[in-house]
């Protein structure tokens, strides 16, 4: 993919460290500081130097929310940005994994599931439903959940699965391709 850049944007990926960033962010688009500097295993102010330089010379996105900063080579779309940066959260992407495998959950389910209290579940379907990824319906006075766009986040999953460190992706993936 370096290949595809201008001299400017080679001339930067020259540098070895830069270079270990980018394909990093490549290669796990959607990581935020924190995960990114483990990755690289390098010093805060260092990181920050070179991703401010990849930025500006706009090989890459950067995207705050609620205090982290996430990054993405560029040419990922805004959707598919709002996918993964969910998706590298490990109890959204349980939920999105468990309505993948299921049409439709409720709330409850997703307590039993993920066993944490009603009201961090009320949060993270809130958030996904914030996000545009969640829709809600309610039948028989019981709410359902159901994602809005299960082809695109399946196609994500798919093209990013390396990406995941999660053998609930894998199995998944493992069982969509047969």
């Amino acid at each position: 993919m370096i290949n595809d850049y201008s001299n400017k944007e080679k001339e930067a990926l020259l540098l070895d460290i830069r270079k270990d960033i980018y394909l990093a962010i490549e290669r796990f688009p959607g990581l935020h500081f924190r995960e990114l500097q483990r990755k690289i295993r390098i010093g805060v102010g260092n990181l920050n130097h070179h991703l401010t330089y990849l930025e500006k010379i706009n090989l890459i996105k950067v995207e705050k929310s609620k205090g982290n900063k996430r990054f993405y080579p560029m040419g990922l779309n805004a959707y598919e940005r709002n996918i993964l940066g969910i998706l590298r959260q490990k109890n959204f992407r349980k939920i999105i994994l468990k309505l993948l495998k299921e049409k439709n959950i409720t709330h409850k389910l997703v307590i039993d599931y993920l066993n944490v209290s009603p009201s961090s579940v009320t949060w993270y379907l809130n958030q996904l439903i914030d996000r545009n990824i969640l829709s809600v319906f309610e039948k028989q006075k019981q709410k359902y959940y159901t994602l809005k766009n299960k082809d695109e986040i399946i196609k994500i999953l798919i093209t990013y699965k390396k990406s995941f460190v999660d053998k609930l992706v894998d199995s998944f993936v493992e069982a969509f391709e047969k």
